[in-house]
């Protein structure tokens, strides 16, 4: 290998590492490239760092790992506003993963090889690529790991995330074996074949990544479409029920021209008692139609009093301030509160105090949603994952999903208990966020 190939090298090594850095601080705090216009200069001063570190200062390493390390710390924070500590873990989680990696393949490299640290000090040859491509390799798999199984809330990504780190784990071990034969003294003369087969290892490798990165976006398409097809009925329900809302409105105005008359009558016969008695008797009928609530958002006031009102033996409490939800699409947020109350209605059919709690508040720019309501036996101790009960499976039982997949797309968090014979889930959605920053 000549002198510039390993130059070449050692720079798009610079680089993957820079790009590597920003790429897992983004995916670990749950933004995406284009949140923040400073993705591409944050890469490029990475990356000149780095190389003045390599180049120029090699004597000064730990400095520069000190300057990288609070670089890449003050773009996390910056592209998280909202959530510091988890903005800081993202650097340090990277910085650690990397140091222990590079110690312990340093190590446990240097126990099976002979004069493994000759080899590696300023050498460009096979053996010092094929390091690096298994150092690569595994921090990529490492931090993969990390993002699927630790960062995600889908079975689905978790798996994906596993199965993708032992395919990766398989290649490491193909590269180690290549790397114990390419510092053999009988293999000198088959140094190019050794090459190929690292770069096949590594093309593989990339194929199969990529194969499995299309499956994933394949299923996640699949669950979306799932999704969609629940909240297109969802639609259709909540259009029947303003069909039904709208007649009844109908129904109430023609009856109440009737009652009208009727007053009218015993007014202008001067029977004011008649009159009483009537009216006393409609009261109840009036009661009956439920205590609406109104709010600045006609959404919640339609889902509410729509479902709730209609309810009968069943005690309704409503606290609370509601907050500004301008920034949560209308079919998102149909969505959200039509599966809870529906989950919420559907619970106290079976049970004989009936009572749902609907709980509002805000706490400096979060908007908190509480929704109890009385259960016949334990949710969370029989069904820890709330799995459907119902035995059509494939068509109910996705409520839960919907929302805990809203949730998720406005950087919410959401949490289920139980206290006092009620089940309850509580959302917690942050204010409004400035994109363009």
């Amino acid at each position: 290998m000549t002198d510039t190939i390993g130059l070449i090298v050692e720079i798009a090594t610079s680089l993957f590492d820079s790009i590597l850095f920003v790429y897992f601080i983004i995916r670990y705090n749950h933004v995406t490239f284009k949140t923040s216009k400073l993705t591409i200069p944050a890469i490029l001063l990475l990356f000149g760092i780095t190389l003045i570190g390599d180049f120029l200062l090699p004597d000064y390493y730990p400095v520069i790992s000190i300057v990288l390390f609070l670089i890449a710390t003050a773009f996390s924070l910056w592209i998280s506003k909202k959530h510091k500590f988890r903005a800081i873990m993202a650097a340090c989680i990277y910085e650690v993963t990397f140091v222990l990696l590079s110690s312990f393949l340093y190590m446990g490299l240097s126990m099976i090889i002979k004069d493994f640290e000759v080899l590696m000090l300023g050498s460009t040859g096979v053996s010092r690529f094929i390091y690096i491509f298994l150092h690569k390799i595994a921090l990529f798999s490492i931090l993969q790991f990390i993002l699927h199984v630790f960062k995600s809330e889908e079975a689905m990504n978790i798996w994906n995330g596993i199965l993708t780190f032992f395919l990766s784990l398989a290649t490491m071990f193909g590269l180690g074996a290549a790397l114990y034969i390419a510092v053999l003294p009988e293999a000198t003369n088959f140094q190019t074949h050794i090459l190929v087969i690292v770069l096949a290892f590594i093309l593989t490798n990339v194929f199969l990544y990529i194969l499995l990165y299309q499956i994933q976006k394949l299923q996640k398409s699949r669950y979306e479409l799932k999704l969609l097809e629940e909240k297109m009925a969802f639609e259709k329900a909540r259009h029947n029920d303003a069909s039904a809302v709208w007649e009844n409105v109908r129904k109430v105005q023609h009856d109440m021209k009737q009652h009208l008359t009727v007053m009218s009558g015993y007014l202008e016969q001067d029977e004011s008692e008649a009159c009483k008695t009537y009216i006393q008797s409609l009261l109840p009928q009036v009661d009956q139609m439920g205590k609406l609530i109104r709010s600045d958002n006609t959404i919640l006031d339609y889902l509410i009093n729509s479902k709730l009102c209609a309810l009968k033996n069943t005690r309704v409490i409503i606290s609370g301030s509601i907050g500004d939800l301008s920034d949560i699409r209308d079919a998102d947020l149909a969505c959200l509160m039509g599966n809870i109350l529906d989950n919420a209605i559907e619970a106290v059919g079976q049970v004989e105090e009936k009572r749902i709690e609907l709980l509002f508040s805000k706490q400096n720019s979060n908007r908190i949603i509480i929704c109890k309501n009385t259960v016949k036996k334990s949710v969370l101790e029989n069904n820890k994952e709330l799995r459907t009960t119902k035995k059509s499976g494939d068509s109910h039982g996705w409520g839960h999903q919907i929302v805990e997949k809203i949730v998720s797309d406005y950087h919410g968090m959401i949490d289920y208990f139980e206290e006092f014979g009620m089940f309850g889930v509580q959302i917690i959605l942050p204010g409004p966020v400035n994109l363009d920053n």
